[in-house]
């Protein structure tokens, strides 16, 4: 009776262990896979967004520090460009973005995007208030994205 109780403690503390490992392995087979789908993929480039290899620049190496930084004289800012007549500036509230389109409609091919909470110049809209056409302060890029995603400012 005695091998009897000794051989079924072996089998419950046997099962008991594998119970453990297995639990452990899970929880760490879960981690790693939040831990890496936790990381977002680089934002998608279109177009003309491409580097070309001359705006690729390849990294220096690492020079030695000088021992006191020279003072650089404060470059006069740059006078902000008139907008044309009816044109305003404004920013982009839509919170995907935008897609920028050749013409007013989904009909027309896209040449670009517009991210959240980007400046735009607004250049024309039409009566029908469907779609704005853009112009990007940053690239300076023209399209036309549709109406009511954008914030005038001042």
């Amino acid at each position: 009776m005695k091998g009897f109780f000794i051989g079924l403690s072996k089998l419950i503390l046997g099962i008991a262990v594998a119970l453990i490992l297995l639990s452990m392995a899970g929880v760490a087979t879960a981690r790693y896979f939040m831990g890496r789908l936790s990381v977002l993929p680089p934002k998608p480039l279109y177009g003309d967004e491409m580097p070309t290899a001359a705006q690729v620049e390849p990294e220096a190496a690492p020079e030695a520090i000088p021992a006191a930084p020279e003072p650089v004289a404060e470059a006069p800012a740059a006078p902000e460009p008139e907008l044309e007549d009816g044109a305003y500036n404004a920013v982009v509230v839509q919170p995907i973005g935008l897609v920028m389109r050749e013409g007013p409609g989904v009909n027309y091919p896209q040449v670009g995007g517009v991210d959240v909470n980007e400046a735009v110049v607004v250049l024309e809209e039409p009566d029908d208030q469907a779609w704005v056409k853009v112009r990007v302060v940053s690239n300076g890029q023209e399209g036309w994205v549709k109406a009511g995603n954008t914030r005038r400012t001042e």
